[in-house]
């Protein structure tokens, strides 16, 4: 078996109507964009794989050439293949030899696999219907990245008020803080049973913060980006790991180091049911993969391969068809191929601090970093006086004077 052709597809298909506009107006109409590559070889075989992010992609051509001829075998446990590539390789041998691709990983441990709903931050009002819709699609678990102009504790308080027992949040903290104000943090929040675990708390090589945060904090902790390779599981640094689009042969070998120091690890790799799949064939052979892995299929309302894995009880079956177990939708394909990305409407960021004018800029929120926060004395947190909506375009003079002043970026409302 020979690969003979990598073809790569640029789609953009829709977000669900629930959170759609949350999304892109936090991270921009591109993160919608994802590539979907199917790799034929000289049998007849076709094998599935994803990406989601920018619409370069470095290197892919190289790789295409590398590939071209080999036998997929030759990239089982590649340590440096791309995530997008990887699934197709697992998908192919599979196939090849009519098993699934959790067999080419190991013995089965688990027939279903652990995943969680995944968020940006929003109003505790907004993060309250995100928990009751993860809730009600099967999910126990919600990540959502945090947000220096939403304060945390509002909005846990929301989310407890309609969270069904056993319900648990995943906060992202973004690597910015100090030991001090992460217990200061967790403290509060583990009066709410809802509180999970806060994943990346502290900066990456802030390696003695980490072991005085573990040893003294009330909730979870969990590392995401390794620079040691995962041999930070030998020091102790974390409750567990994250392993974020890491390639197949890094993703084995690192879980042989959580499985030697018995520590659990998730693993996050976002796409569409491409990649829900193959996350769920790597999950189901690795021991100590037991944590909320993450994906962010739920979110598309379309797909271009199917069936979706559903989740029901907070994880989703392992499929036991040959490969991944997906099938590419042609149609689908080539409909979300020639769509293009809808640029954003006219709406402004609005970061209401309480009794100081409010602060605005254009969206998406990633765009407009920390900026607006230090304009008015506050630093880094997530526990301030403070709140972040947006203004939709209503046609009248103040929203058009603020739409041109924020045109090189966040302003503060005249007084």
């Amino acid at each position: 078996m020979k690969i003979t052709e990598v073809e790569t597809h640029h789609i953009y298909p829709p977000y669900q109507a629930w959170n759609s506009e949350a999304l892109m107006l936090y991270h921009g109409p591109l993160i919608r964009h994802r590539v979907v590559c199917v790799v034929r070889t000289d049998n007849g075989l076709e094998g599935l794989g994803e990406h989601v992010g920018p619409q370069q992609w470095p290197g892919i051509e190289d790789w295409i050439e590398r590939m071209r001829g080999t036998n997929p075998c030759d990239w089982l446990a590649h340590p440096e293949l791309p995530c997008a590539l990887a699934p197709a390789i697992y998908d192919l041998v599979g196939k090849f030899n009519d098993v699934p691709a959790y067999k080419l990983f190991g013995p089965q441990v688990r027939p279903r696999v652990p995943m969680a709903a995944w968020t940006v931050s929003q109003t505790p009002a907004k993060m309250a219907e995100e928990v009751e819709h993860a809730a009600a699609t099967g999910y126990t678990w919600l990540k959502y990245h945090t947000c220096h102009f939403h304060n945390v504790i509002a909005q846990t308080e929301a989310m407890q008020a309609v969270a069904p027992r056993g319900f648990k949040i995943h906060y992202d903290l973004n690597f910015d803080n100090t030991v001090e104000h992460v217990l200061g943090l967790a403290r509060e929040l583990v009066k709410f049973p809802i509180a999970g675990a806060l994943e990346d708390p502290l900066r990456t090589h802030d390696f003695d913060g980490h072991r005085a945060l573990r040893g003294k904090c009330p909730l979870p902790i969990y590392f995401h980006h390794l620079p040691l390779g995962g041999r930070e599981a030998l020091w102790g640094l974390a409750d567990g790991y994250m392993l974020g689009h890491a390639p197949a042969g890094q993703v084995i070998q690192r879980a042989g180091l959580f499985e030697a120091t018995n520590v659990p690890f998730m693993m996050q790799n976002t796409g569409g049911n491409i990649m829900r799949a193959f996350l769920a064939h790597m999950a189901a052979s690795l021991p100590m993969a037991t944590l909320h892995h993450v994906t962010g299929a739920h979110l598309w309302a379309e797909d271009v391969a199917g069936p979706s894995l559903p989740a029901a009880g907070g994880t989703v079956r392992v499929p036991e068809t040959p490969g991944l177990g997906v099938t590419l939708d042609s149609d689908a394909l080539a409909r979300w191929s020639a769509a293009e990305p809808e640029p954003l409407e006219r709406v402004l960021v609005r970061i209401q601090y309480t009794d100081l004018p409010a602060i605005f800029a254009r969206p998406p929120v990633t765009a407009s970093g920390a900026a607006p926060s230090f304009l008015v004395g506050f630093g880094p947190g997530y526990d301030h006086p403070v709140d972040l909506d947006y203004w939709d375009e209503d046609g009248s003079p103040k929203f058009a004077d603020m739409w041109e002043r924020t045109a090189k970026g966040p302003v503060p409302e005249r007084d």
